[in-house]
């Protein structure tokens, strides 16, 4: 599509507490690029050259230097969920999640598949936005497993209060069209069903013969270079890194921010004859929102291992949309000043 999509906002367009999520693409590229809308299909790396399925015809496009850089998808690993529920880790999921939510009445029964951020934030989104609604949060384990415990007993104090019924160890078998049944034999009806578990990477890397790894993720060096063919970079939720340097990195937005950085300064590097560096990415914190007036900052190590330090509240709440928005306007203001996007170093 021909705009960028502010996917960390995503679970706030399904509870339809926020009607766009989006914006045209050209207004955070700089001028001199070149936009084409499609479909990539294939990467020749040895022709140097890309195939792209435009909505009128296909074409190709020749490279010097490629950076993939595709991102990832909701993956669905339980029985017909893509049938039956809302993807809330893709724009169209989220968009006919808001669909059908507007349209049920008081009373509504909705679930929410995955214990992760992404699941606990939007279960959270839809109660406080939607009071009317009955919401059931599922979980295969604890919630946050990554979490200090007394994050997690926060966090479950705001589901209680927002009315969010938390159901952990609750593995999902299968879904159907007005049912998730457990594993223990238990059905939870619903009239709204929203999943958000793990991503999958696209299978471009796969198909055009580059190294991949068992998710299909394309396999860099330190600096960000496609193992088997030198001239490709990757970055984002579609790569993978090797454990010297990103044992410790996840499919994320801030993960994905640093990565595009450094593909951008190891093809500068490389187009001035200089050996590229490492990469370096650290963290310091992880962010939840728990609907508009509420959330929970987790300060980390650079190795996103958890610190004491934390935020919760209307100031947590304030710190992760100060965050939400750097994502955007980070790459606004690199447009205008080269090196205005910095990165915290790695462990």
């Amino acid at each position: 599509r021909a705009d960028f999509v502010e996917r960390i906002r995503l679970h706030e367009l399904a509870a339809g507490s926020r009607r766009s999520v989006s914006f045209p693409l050209s207004e955070i590229l700089h001028s001199e690029a070149r936009l084409v809308v499609g479909t990539a299909t294939r990467i020749d790396p040895d022709a140097q050259t890309v195939t792209i399925q435009t909505a009128t015809v296909q074409r190709t496009e020749s490279y010097d230097w490629l950076i993939y850089a595709p991102g990832s998808a909701a993956s669905t690993p339980v029985p017909d969920a893509r049938e039956h529920a809302h993807l809330i880790a893709n724009f169209d999921g989220a968009q006919s999640d808001a669909r059908q939510l507007e349209t049920a009445g008081p009373g509504a029964r909705v679930v929410v598949v995955g214990g992760g951020f992404t699941g606990v934030g939007t279960a959270a989104e839809v109660a406080e936005h939607r009071p009317d609604t009955h919401v059931t949060l599922l979980s295969k384990g604890p919630i946050l497993p990554y979490m200090r415990p007394a994050a997690r007993r926060s966090v479950l104090r705001v589901d209680r209060r927002l009315g969010v019924v938390v159901e952990e160890d609750a593995i999902v078998a299968s879904i159907t069209d007005r049912a998730v049944n457990l594993g223990d034999g238990r059905s939870v009806e619903f009239d709204v069903c929203l999943l958000a578990l793990s991503f999958t990477a696209p299978e471009l890397a796969h198909h055009s013969g580059l190294a991949v790894d068992g998710g299909g993720r394309l396999l860099v060096d330190e600096t960000l270079r496609s193992v088997t063919a030198p001239r490709v970079i990757g970055a984002g939720d579609a790569v993978v890194t090797p454990a010297t340097v990103g044992s410790h990195l996840r499919m994320s937005c801030a993960v994905a921010l640093p990565l595009g950085g450094h593909a951008a300064e190891t093809v500068l590097h490389l187009l001035r004859g200089q050996q590229p560096k490492p990469i370096s990415v650290g963290f310091i914190m992880q962010c939840l929102s728990l609907g508009r007036r509420r959330g929970y900052i987790q300060f980390v190590h650079a190795d996103d291992t958890p610190r004491r330090i934390h935020l919760n509240g209307q100031l947590g709440a304030a710190v992760k949309e100060i965050i939400s928005r750097m994502v955007v306007n980070s790459p606004r203001r690199e447009r205008e000043k080269l090196g205005a996007y910095r990165t915290i170093k790695g462990p």
